[in-house]
């Protein structure tokens, strides 16, 4: 289309040239300075709205594997010259898979444009749009200048939550390891004692120490191995190991159980919106080997490959 415009204006140029050499009157010269000037006149109009032009990358920040999402490029110009055309050369980057795309989008009528662009959901992963270059047309088409734009938009791909053949109740019905609770203070489990210099006089067991003759000291106790690790090992061939450890964390809160997902880093989790964010983490660099973690607090450790679970 470019080339058949450049043909278009240089056509009318000759015949404007033309006109002038066989017709004498006024109009000629006019005739042919308006066919050699007006291009550039109207890229020179057509140069605020180029420069100005704005350009957005929308879309959601979270979906499922395997669901429709979509992602938008917004073309905004804000002047009050009209433009011909945009095209925008994208960069889609999986940061979990490492696996790269490049599009190419094309906008007209860019008084506020946009386009509705399918996005990549078959595999896990933290998806990136980035602007690698645009190219911005006047309004006949002729002229075009390049544009760098900022625009970044990220979408975490999160697995299904995979539902795995282990029995937690058992999993963590492990043999509590007391010691004495920092601070003291109230609870369910407590030791007696000889008192100490420094102990609490609300601590003291008045009714005990009256029978033996002696300061007794009620001491609070409370679980030493009382955390709870989920160590994803390898995420399967179809990533069913990231879909077991989502259901793995969204059962332990359910539990009302806090506890520690273990992969490249460790990531403490509390709530819902800390395990999703502890998975989007995950997925924004390769996979690679579990990293070291302290066990010896643990009240159970939960290792996952695959669709298969170990309890220890």
């Amino acid at each position: 289309m470019l080339i058949f415009r450049l043909l278009l204006w240089a056509a009318l140029v000759g015949a404007a040239w033309l006109l002038r050499i066989f017709y004498n009157a006024w109009p000629g010269p006019w005739l042919l300075a308006c066919a050699v000037l007006l291009p550039p006149a109207l890229f020179l109009l057509s140069l605020p709205s180029m420069l100005g032009l704005e350009l957005r990358l929308e879309g959601p920040g979270r979906v499922v594997r395997g669901t429709r999402a979509q992602y938008t490029v917004r073309f905004t110009n804000r002047r009050l010259f009209p433009l011909r055309a945009a095209r925008a050369e994208l960069l889609l980057r999986n940061h979990y898979t490492e696996n790269q795309t490049h599009e190419s989008h094309r906008l007209r009528n860019l008084s506020t444009a946009r386009i509705t662009v399918p996005l990549p959901t078959d595999e896990c992963g933290l998806i990136s749009v980035r602007v690698v270059s645009c190219e911005v047309w006047d309004l006949l088409g002729l002229f075009s200048i390049r544009r760098s734009f900022d625009a970044l938009f990220s979408c975490a791909v999160l697995p299904e939550a995979q539902e795995a053949a282990v029995n937690l109740d058992a999993a963590l019905d492990a043999v509590p390891v007391l010691k004495p609770k920092h601070g003291g203070g109230f609870a369910e489990e407590h030791d007696l004692r000889d008192y100490r210099p420094g102990d609490l006089l609300n601590s003291i067991h008045w009714k005990l120490s009256s029978k033996t003759d002696r300061l007794i000291v009620r001491e609070a106790l409370e679980a030493e191995n009382r955390e709870v690790f989920l160590v994803l090992e390898q995420p399967g061939a179809h990533d069913e190991g990231l879909a077991v450890l989502r259901w793995l964390s969204a059962e332990l809160l359910r539990r009302e159980q806090p506890h520690f997902i273990v992969a490249g880093s460790v990531f403490t989790v509390a709530n819902e919106s800390e395990a999703d964010a502890a998975l989007i983490s995950l997925l924004s660099s390769p996979m690679g080997p579990p990293c070291a973690f302290d066990a010896r607090s643990a009240r159970c450790v939960l290792r996952v490959r695959g669709s298969e679970v170990r309890a220890e």
